[in-house]
């Protein structure tokens, strides 16, 4: 690879992370346009690796093209979100078993800490940063498990679920649901009783989903799709 063709990848590859990092951070939400030249502007480059990036993003799902009129940011679709769920199911109940047989005081010290500051988010109204957090406490339960793979594969699918759909349409309630659910999941854990830890986080996935649900069809709803 020479010097030119390097540096494309290098600027394509940041190009990447910092749209990435906006879809995150909720400065370009889910149906939202995206506009070359104001991310040209923002992110301080050229449109080429721009493009590149956002042809990365659409093979990942999470932007979408359409002929002559440019790259969307993807909202998730009912059908989509049960089947990530399913998904989901599948890989937290390994994620618990293998966190379990892993067990060890550092891995629970990261679990507990990310707790700590989901406590100390606003309890009245969804924000990007807690969905963010939300889905980090269940990364360090499976990283805890040292399960490479199952780590990679359930970031995948909480970036996902997380990233795409409108946090404004989420019903505040679950957030205090999700408070004793946390804290029941902690205490499963740490009594390393594999079948309790199981049930407790099957029901919290379930209350999750429904959640997302609620907040999909609610924005659907506003914009008279049925």
């Amino acid at each position: 690879m020479n010097q030119m063709e390097n540096e494309i990848k290098n600027a394509t590859e940041k190009a990447y992370k910092q749209i990435k990092e906006m879809i995150a951070q909720y400065q370009l939400v889910p149906g939202q346009k995206i506009t070359y030249a104001q991310l040209c502007e923002k992110l301080g480059m050229s449109k080429n690796p721009i493009i590149n990036a956002l042809n990365r993003l659409e093979q990942e799902e999470f932007v979408r093209s359409e002929t002559n009129r440019g790259f969307f940011i993807r909202e998730i679709e009912i059908n989509e979100l049960e089947e990530l769920y399913k998904i989901r199911e599948v890989l937290e109940m390994l994620s618990i078993e293998e966190a379990i047989k892993n067990y060890d005081d550092e891995g629970m010290k990261e679990i507990e800490g990310i707790f700590k500051l989901l406590q100390d988010e606003q309890m009245n109204y969804f924000t990007r940063n807690r969905l963010l957090l939300d889905a980090t406490f269940h990364l360090k339960i499976a990283k805890m498990g040292k399960n490479k793979n199952l780590l990679k594969m359930l970031k995948y699918v909480l970036e996902h679920i997380y990233l795409r759909h409108k946090i404004e349409n989420m019903p505040p309630k679950r957030m205090i649901t999700t408070k004793k659910e946390h804290l029941e999941i902690i205490k499963g854990i740490k009594s390393k009783k594999i079948a309790k830890a199981k049930a407790i986080t099957r029901r919290h996935i379930l209350g999750a989903k429904i959640a997302t649900e609620e907040g999909i069809l609610l924005a659907a709803t506003k914009l008279n799709l049925f």
